[in-house]
């Protein structure tokens, strides 16, 4: 990302969730503790900028390559389930899809073969399978086998096809990212809620504060699995 762009990151951040904070802060006190909610609000980013810069500097590089190129690296790395003129081949079978690669079982004497190959390259790529119009069968006994070595949340059914989803990798920089725009919220929201029970018991805002953080960072870290 560079440390510009991450360090502008950072503010914003810190902008947004000391906000929350200080609203929490004032809200939770009358009003009588602005100057503090004020003072909170400010040191919130100062301390982002000088912590999340370097970590959101060093991210992972966003983005994904062209789908011709990820058509080529599929055709390549199933080149030897070729069956010759008049079965399935990788330049006839393969193409590009919108954002993602479609695999065509059509003609293939070796369908499940075709698909092992495919749940391993899944792991990179979109890949779309599609099922030929003669066989309603082999979906059926297609779906079977995915669901056994693959995630449901990472397939998406249709009634011709069924999708394919790569597996995404959460970094440290999207987990940094993703809490600091989901947790203070929840963190205002369980200390006023909790506080609500008894204002006179400190203790009570702290624990609100402790459970809306870690709702925050369970969301965060979630893959649907």
């Amino acid at each position: 990302m560079g440390y510009s762009r991450a360090f502008s990151a950072s503010i914003v951040l810190g902008l947004y969730s000391g906000f929350m904070l200080a609203v929490g802060l004032a809200m939770s006190t009358d009003g009588s503790e602005i100057m503090l909610a004020i003072y909170l609000w400010a040191l919130t980013i100062v301390v982002s900028a000088l912590l999340l810069t370097p970590i959101l500097a060093r991210g992972r590089k966003r983005g994904r390559k062209a789908t011709d190129e990820d058509v080529d690296d599929i055709r390549r790395e199933m080149n030897d389930l070729n069956e010759g003129v008049g079965g399935w081949r990788t330049l006839s079978h393969i193409r590009g899809e919108g954002m993602g690669v479609s695999i065509s079982l059509a003609d293939a004497n070796n369908p499940l073969l075709i698909i092992e190959k495919v749940i391993v390259l899944s792991e990179r790529y979109r890949l779309i399978l599609r099922f030929p119009k003669n066989d309603s069968s082999l979906r059926n006994r297609t779906l079977p086998i995915l669901e056994s070595r693959i995630s449901t949340s990472r397939l998406q059914r249709r009634t011709r096809t069924i999708t394919l989803m790569p597996n995404v990798e959460i970094d440290r920089s999207s987990i940094v990212t993703r809490a600091m725009m989901i947790c203070p919220p929840l963190m205002v929201a369980g200390a006023l809620g909790i506080s609500s029970l008894s204002p006179s018991q400190p203790l009570l805002m702290l624990a609100g504060i402790v459970a809306g953080a870690t709702l925050g960072m369970l969301i965060v870290t979630n893959k649907g699995r």
